[in-house]
């Protein structure tokens, strides 16, 4: 049952990934896995407070299972309950030092916070578990731009892009790094991809437009934020 609601949510039938989920955990209530994939069913069904209750009852009946506390911790994010997600990381890692995405996920939620010093902490802790995942790369990119080395910055960053070229983080950081070297068609490009792979980020849109009127290209730039200007509750005063 199980390899079939994993198939399911990865083919994204939904729908019968959460049925399936759903008869999972009613022929087996007491089985941690069952909870944690009705979560991720709930969660791909848009259904958050259903899955996050799913994965607490996964972590009450497993608590020394560290990957449900990273499945945790991962929900708690989208929720922005950041100090229950940080707390959920640290217990990950006092149950599995070697827990590579936990370090990773920590240290954007330090970039968050702007401290710089503890994400390179971090980043070094997942440099010694994964050396050459373009993660460890991408993070020591972020570093070398907020520290003003964007010529660094822009090599890692762009070397991480060609393994994980559809990771819309790693664009984001790029883009930055080519913003800060001038390379403003190459800003645009990254910025671009992520407002087509995903409308909602307005912030990003709004960045983008002006990445394009920097290049001459005001009318462009306009067609660009007008689906916001055409919402009342993105049409802001600045836009």
């Amino acid at each position: 049952m199980q390899d079939r609601i994993i198939e399911a949510l990865r083919s994204g039938a939904n729908a019968d990934a959460l049925s399936l989920a759903r008869e999972a955990v009613a022929a087996t209530p007491h089985d941690a896995d069952n909870h944690a994939l009705l979560a991720l069913a709930e969660r791909a069904n848009g259904n958050l407070p259903a899955a996050m209750h799913a994965i607490n009852r996964a972590v009450l009946l497993a608590p020394d299972n560290a990957d449900l506390h990273f499945q945790r911790a991962g929900m708690l994010l989208a929720e922005y309950k950041l100090d229950e997600a940080q707390a959920a990381l640290s217990r990950t890692l006092d149950l599995d030092p070697n827990q590579f995405p936990a370090y990773i996920l920590q240290a954007q939620m330090a970039f968050g916070r702007g401290d710089i010093d503890e994400a390179e902490r971090l980043q070094r802790y997942a440099a010694r578990i994964a050396p050459e995942h373009p993660w460890v790369r991408t993070i020591e990119g972020m570093i070398a731009l907020r520290r003003g080395d964007s010529m660094r910055a822009l090599s890692l960053l762009t070397e991480a892009a060609k393994l994980m070229p559809d990771d819309l983080q790693v664009l984001y950081a790029l883009g930055f790094a080519h913003m800060d070297q001038g390379h403003l068609a190459f800003a645009e490009s990254a910025f671009r991809r992520i407002v087509e792979a995903s409308p909602n980020q307005h912030g990003l849109r709004g960045l983008l437009a002006d990445v394009v009127m920097r290049q001459g290209r005001p009318d462009e730039a306009r067609q660009i934020v007008q689906p916001l200007l055409d919402n009342p509750e993105t049409s802001t005063h600045s836009l």
